[in-house]
């Protein structure tokens, strides 16, 4: 009795072996870190018997919260795509915790936005009371607010029904309103204020009850996760950058999927993205090429532009008066806009064109009404409709803030003087790079020179990076060689223009960069940047370029 006591104890603590799972669940990525917020129906919502989970760690799934998985090609992709990331990829984490822009398969995704200071709060007391302010103070059991009479009031959480962080500036970012009904509206939030929510959705206001929205979320647009999930990224995570390519390609991004493309090809021999570069190579000359139609200046010679072909061996011409206007107006801020002309043909045809567009009013008298409005009004309309074929009828009178930083800074403060003489880029020997010197101050001029530093590359850097404005190549090279990343090629004669005591001009430069707004020079006007005999190097015997 005593050796079979003695067994069934040994027999309790020995620990029983467990066998692993038949399918063992996958990894989830980790949950992007959410604004803090216990959400409940205001007493008046449609279903106050169930409130809002208390802290939900992402938004309600909407089908446009997340960018198309990018093994979804175009209408216009291969027959055969390029071959995709692998869907298992991990989603990056910092060192911190914090998640990346990277969702399971490798591509940019909404959840990773930067965590916002709460300045203002909206608390749900009880079914009949509310409370709203700035936060004075706030930890895990208690919250400090300061209403607008100035009066301070601390509320315990744990008897809150609800407490929603509201967004702060700048009016017109992007955001996603998500209502108590499940409704997603996305625009432009105009104010996320304590009784209303104001947002504008193509050009138009409106105000939604504070109590009928859930939330508001910052909503990135596909540039704004492009850039964010660059950062992410290490220049040997190929498999990474090679999905963000394709990722570009899918958004139709070309030109920014080409750029990442040739700077993965740089560092290594990837098969793949050797396929992907010609398909896009392919739907960039496709896009360009398609624009030609039949009643095309460029097909129809008694409607071409007046284009100047200046003397000497270039086979491009200036832009014609009708490009430099074009690109004022995709220059333009409406918030400062120069003076403006529409004439009322413009109005006319754009009634008669979009008349089936919600913007546009049914009734006659209200679209009599257009013709007494404002210039910019008609402007921003355009720009809502995306009535981008109406465009150069706009008459834009004077220069936007842009273009008139780009000739007074930059054009004819240092680039004609240093970079535009005979013996540089403005002569014969140019290389790859020209510039027109001659008459440099007739805005043809000037805007051809524009239009070539923004579209021109030397093997595969850009001489304007949007990115980062001080990697520009035409930025590098104006720095002494040995502060330069990427020196300027030994010529001689060549001299830094950015030394010491003349800070200003590289402070310039990057204001410049920055508030362009189509800083890829992405307008509609067909052009190629000159390029002369012979790359920028140094040759043994005879001219230097």
């Amino acid at each position: 009795m005593i050796l079979v006591t003695i067994a069934a104890i040994l027999a309790l603590q020995a620990e029983p072996p467990v066998a692993p799972p038949a399918n063992p669940p996958a990894v989830q990525p980790p949950v992007p870190a959410e604004q803090p917020k216990q959400d409940a129906p205001k007493p008046d919502a449609p279903k106050p018997e169930a409130p809002k989970p208390e802290a939900p760690p992402q938004d309600p799934p909407k089908p446009e919260a997340q960018p198309p998985a990018a093994t979804n090609p175009p209408a216009t992709a291969p027959a055969t795509p390029p071959a995709t990331a692998p869907a298992t990829a991990p989603a990056k984490q910092s060192d911190d915790g914090t998640p990346s822009a990277i969702n399971p398969a490798g591509i940019p995704t909404e959840g990773a936005l930067p965590e916002e200071p709460r300045k203002r709060a909206y608390l749900v007391i009880d079914r009949v009371s509310v409370a709203a302010g700035q936060i004075e103070s706030e930890d895990d059991a208690v919250i400090v607010l300061r209403d607008e009479k100035g009066r301070i009031k601390s509320f315990s959480k744990n008897r809150l029904v609800s407490i929603t962080y509201l967004l702060e500036g700048p009016s017109g970012r992007r955001v996603k309103v998500i209502f108590n009904d499940d409704r997603v509206l996305i625009g432009s939030l105009i104010e996320d204020g304590y009784e209303f929510v104001v947002m504008e959705i193509q050009g138009i206001r409106t105000k939604y009850p504070r109590e009928a929205v859930y939330g508001v979320r910052p909503y990135p647009t596909d540039r704004e996760l492009y850039e964010r999930f660059r950062t992410t990224l290490d220049p040997d995570q190929y498999a990474a950058r090679y999905t963000l390519s394709l990722w570009l390609y899918n958004k139709k991004m070309y030109p920014e999927s080409k750029r990442e493309l040739e700077s993965l090809l740089e560092a290594t021999n990837h098969y793949d993205a050797k396929r992907l570069l010609k398909e896009v190579n392919a739907q960039i000359a496709l896009m360009e090429g398609g624009a030609a139609a039949p009643t095309d200046p460029a097909n129809d010679p008694s409607k071409a532009p007046s284009r100047v072909k200046p003397a000497g061996k270039l086979g491009t011409t200036l832009l014609s008066d009708a490009d430099v206007n074009l690109i004022r107006v995709y220059e333009l801020d409406l918030a400062k806009p120069p003076r403006l002309q529409v004439p009322e043909s413009l109005i006319r045809t754009m009634l008669e064109k979009y008349a089936d567009s919600s913007l546009i009013p049914a009734k006659s008298a209200e679209k009599t009404a257009f013709y007494t409005k404002e210039p910019v009004e008609i402007v921003k309309l355009l720009f809502a409709l995306k009535a981008r074929d109406l465009y150069g009828d706009i008459k834009v009178l004077g220069e936007p803030e842009s273009l008139n930083m780009f000739r007074t800074r930059i054009h004819n403060a240092w680039l004609i003087g240093n970079c535009a003489t005979s013996k540089c880029h403005g002569g014969t020997d140019a290389g790859r790079f020209f510039l027109y010197g001659k008459d440099f101050k007739d805005d043809n001029v000037r805007y051809t020179n524009l239009l070539i530093l923004l579209r021109t590359r030397i093997d595969t850097r850009p001489l304007i990076d949007p990115e980062k404005p001080i990697d520009s190549l035409i930025y590098q090279y104006a720095l002494p060689k040995t502060e330069a990343r990427w020196p300027h090629p030994d010529v001689r004669g060549y001299s830094p223009i950015f030394t010491q005591g003349r800070h200003g001009l590289q402070d310039d430069f990057v204001d410049w960069v920055r508030s362009m707004r189509q800083p890829h020079g992405e307008y509609p006007i067909e052009f190629t940047p000159p390029s002369l005999k012979s790359p920028d190097r140094a040759a043994p015997t005879g001219p230097d370029r």
